[in-house]
């Protein structure tokens, strides 16, 4: 009889990004399924779910709580803020998240497996796309935690370099949905394009509100994002004239033989990169116990570094240096109820998540664009 190992999942499936969480938790338990079923391991997994329902506070006493029935190897979470605020309990625990979800970098801890792409393998690649497709008069408006903040940072610095122009920025905590006078402006004004690093049912207000507005003036706005999935299209309906772009390691369109084989056994469920990344994630730690014998968060990581694993995203291979995750990249645009693939970086892309391989002078080669006034928004 196969011994059980017992597993984690920190998810929140209530509150503002419920959709997120539904659908990372749905590849975590899918993966365990099938891993169960093929019988080719040692053990048996068995996932255990606690639910902070998006409330900052209780992310670490549900990991604690998990902690003390012995799982040592947690899935999730969602958001950065709650990512960082449980590295504490997960250094003196002794324990090991695996984080699935794109993040804005500048961070490695040697208690997380950074399973999700960090800026230079989405938003670095996505900035260039759009200042070479659209102009470099952006706006840029985020939720009001260190995702957004970061990310529109680094987007500010990217601007900068390819002599683009920052027309506005605007933050709004999580959960806030009216827009109106932000977006009465943007039609009004537009710029060449919107960075939305929004999250959960902000976003999908903002987009909603946006795109009507945009089709009473006639206005095919392109709007950026790094965090917009299949995952959360159920939320946001079928857009009019908002031109909806996404960068991420996976879309249903890059795999159609994958998504088949997924929904033959599991059922009609978005297979977005939260899905893809949390399910690939599993997988990671399965053939890393495998490997080792051991759940020492130590013997994991050792068994990691030593090869690649074969995933749903490819050939995964985790950076000793750095504990984070080379990365396929895609750029998706929305298209009625799909994301069609306009451009995929060549290869697996290495993470550099404090950017110190990255050379932000390259934007300077990106076409001339044409200078903009400034939009503020101050309220």
């Amino acid at each position: 009889m196969r011994d059980t190992v017992s597993i984690g999942a920190l998810l929140s499936t209530d509150g503002t990004y419920h959709w997120m969480g539904h659908n990372a938790l749905t590849g975590a338990r899918h993966a365990v399924i099938e891993l169960n079923e093929q019988g080719h391991l040692d053990f048996e997994l068995r996932l255990e779910h606690v639910n902070p329902k998006g409330r900052l506070e209780c992310y670490g006493k549900a990991l604690v709580a998990l902690q003390s029935k012995g799982i040592r190897h947690v899935f999730g979470p969602i958001t950065s803020a709650s990512r960082k605020d449980i590295i504490p309990n997960l250094e003196q625990g002794g324990s090991l998240l695996w984080y699935s979800c794109p993040y804005e970098g500048f961070e490695s801890s040697e208690s997380v497996i950074y399973n999700g792409p960090c800026p230079n393998q989405t938003l670095l690649p996505l900035l260039r796309y759009a200042l070479d497709a659209f102009g470099g008069q952006a706006f840029l408006i985020g939720s009001n935690y260190v995702w957004g903040w970061e990310s529109n940072r680094l987007a500010q610095e990217v601007l900068d370099a390819a002599s683009g122009v920052v027309c506005g920025e605007k933050y709004v905590n999580l959960g806030v949905t009216a827009f109106a006078e932000l977006i009465d402006a943007l039609v009004s004004q537009p710029p060449a394009f919107v960075l939305n690093t929004l999250v959960g049912e902000s976003s999908h207000a903002f987009l909603r509100q946006l795109d009507r507005a945009c089709t009473i003036r006639g206005l095919a706005l392109p709007v950026l994002s790094c965090n917009l999935t299949e995952g959360e299209l159920a939320g946001i309906g079928i857009m009019q004239t908002l031109r909806l772009l996404s960068c991420g390691p996976f879309f249903e369109a890059v795999d159609p033989i994958f998504i088949q084989q997924q929904y033959l056994r599991h059922g009609p469920h978005p297979y977005s990169h939260y899905y893809a990344s949390t399910y690939a994630a599993v997988h990671l730690f399965a053939e890393a116990y495998q490997r080792s014998g051991s759940d020492a968060p130590e013997a994991i990581c050792a068994a990691l570094y030593t090869a690649p694993v074969q995933t749903a995203l490819g050939d995964l291979e985790v950076s000793p240096r750095n504990n984070h995750t080379s990365l396929p990249c895609y750029i998706a645009e929305l298209q009625g109820s799909q994301f069609i693939i306009l451009h995929a970086e060549p290869g697996m892309q290495p993470a550099d998540p404090y950017l110190t391989a990255t050379d932000l002078s390259e934007f300077r080669t990106c076409r001339k664009l044409t200078p903009a006034r400034h939009l503020r928004i101050v309220k």
